[in-house]
């Protein structure tokens, strides 16, 4: 018999993403650019198979990143829009929600247009970032 130890990532992170916009039209073009986005990864998602040995970018979805003027954006930060995860925009403001760790795609996209961030986890703290009374009572939360 063969026993497997190993690390899992089944933990979710459920963390919230907050972009400050100085006007709308920044929030709005970082939106509709995460729309985009996902749409660019659920399309490439079904003809890409992740566990392949060939880690390159696919050509069209270089040009698509490069239609979008996403310079900066790599395969994995694509991949990323693909996971479970919620973007909301209220005036200025964007949110977005995940359980992945991985979040530089998010971030690229909001400092690219131009907002003021806030990354925290809804595990210790509220949506509006208050620490959560019942947080210092979990035993893994790292605090003594």
């Amino acid at each position: 018999m063969r026993i497997w130890n190993g690390y899992g990532s089944e933990h979710s992170m459920d963390l919230v993403l907050i972009g400050r916009f100085q006007t709308v039209t920044g929030a709005k073009a970082a939106e509709e650019r995460m729309e985009a986005l996902q749409a660019l990864a659920e399309a490439a998602w079904s003809d890409d198979d992740w566990r392949s040995s060939d880690e390159r970018m696919p050509p069209e979805l270089g040009e698509a990143l490069r239609e979008m003027k996403l310079y900066d954006m790599g395969r994995y930060d694509v991949d990323n829009y693909a996971f479970d995860h919620s973007v909301t925009r209220e005036g200025e403001t964007v949110r977005i929600w995940t359980d992945e760790s991985d979040v530089q795609g998010f971030l690229k996209v909001l400092l690219h247009y131009g907002a003021k961030v806030e990354v925290f986890s809804r595990h210790e703290w509220d949506e509006d970032a208050i620490t959560r009374s019942d947080a210092s009572n979990r035993s893994d939360s790292g605090s003594d």
